[in-house]
């Protein structure tokens, strides 16, 4: 009987301090940012990373994802 009352309280323990993490984390959980719907992604036309389209460079109606490939992509 004692061991069984041991066993509930370490996993009521062990499941508060799960919430209390969950809770406390620096990192936000995908419901919780700030727009709350998914973003369109671009590629970059310079070295194919995806990038948001709201973080997209265009240039000459083609994407990019910072003006240094913009440019490199130019010459």
């Amino acid at each position: 009987m004692f061991l069984i009352r041991l066993i509930i309280l370490l996993a009521v323990v062990a499941v508060l301090l799960w919430l209390l993490k969950r809770l406390f984390s620096a990192d936000p959980e995908p419901e919780q940012l700030e727009s709350g719907k998914p973003e369109n992604m671009r590629q970059c036309k310079y070295c194919g990373v995806h990038v948001p389209e709201s973080s997209v460079l265009s240039v000459n109606n083609e994407p990019y994802c910072c003006q240094e490939h913009a440019d490199l992509d130019q010459h």
